[in-house]
C-alpha cells in the first residue's frame, strides 16, 4: 500500500501540472462615469458595479472587482497572467476544454494548465520585459498610423474625402 502511495506522489511531482506564475492580480484606475461617481463602470459588459462587487471579464479570461481606496475607485483585475516564454516545451493539459465552443469557462478555469516534461520549468517574462513589449507594440502602432496618414495625404484630397467625393467629380 505504501508503494502505491509513493508511486502516486512521485508521478505527481514528475508531471509538473502547473497553473502559471500564481494568482496574477493588478490594480487599475477604475472607469467611473460622470453621472455615477460612486460606481465602477465595466467596459467589457457595459454595466455599473457597487464597491466590493465583482464581474467576469468575458470574452477575456479573468474577473474584476470594484474596490475603493481612499477617494478613488480601483478595478482589481485577476487573470491568468503573462504567457510563459518557453511554453512550447510543455503541453496544455486542459486544451480540449479551453477550445470547446459550447461552454464558457469562468476564471480561473479558463486559464491554461501546463504539463511539462521532467527537467523543464516554465519561465515567465519579468515586469521589465512586459513593459518593453508594451512599448514596442505602442511604437509599432504609432508608426503604422503615421504611415497610413502619409499614404492618405500622398493620395490627395479625393482619397481623404472618400469614394463618394471621387464619384461625384467624375
Amino acid at each position: 500500500m505504501k508503494f502505491v502511495l509513493i508511486a502516486c506522489l512521485g508521478s505527481l511531482v514528475l508531471a509538473q501540472d502547473l497553473q502559471g506564475p500564481g494568482p496574477f492580480v493588478r490594480d487599475l484606475r477604475a472607469d467611473v462615469l460622470r453621472d455615477f461617481p460612486e460606481l465602477c463602470f465595466s467596459s467589457t459588459n457595459f454595466r455599473l458595479f457597487l464597491e466590493n462587487q465583482s464581474w467576469s471579464l468575458f470574452p477575456f479570461c479573468g474577473k474584476a472587482e470594484c474596490i475603493k481606496e481612499g477617494t478613488q475607485f480601483v478595478e482589481r483585475v485577476h487573470d491568468c497572467g503573462p504567457q510563459p516564454k518557453n511554453g512550447e516545451a510543455c503541453t496544455i493539459s486542459n486544451l480540449a476544454e479551453l477550445q470547446r465552443n459550447d461552454t464558457i469557462l469562468e476564471y480561473p478555469a479558463c486559464c491554461p494548465k501546463y504539463v511539462c516534461p521532467d527537467g523543464v520549468t516554465l519561465q515567465y517574462p519579468t515586469q521589465e520585459e512586459i513593459q518593453a513589449e508594451i512599448q514596442k507594440q505602442n511604437q509599432a502602432a504609432l508608426q503604422a498610423a503615421k504611415e497610413a496618414a502619409a499614404a492618405r495625404e500622398a493620395a490627395g484630397p479625393q482619397a481623404a474625402a472618400g469614394p463618394q467625393a471621387a464619384a461625384g467629380t467624375a
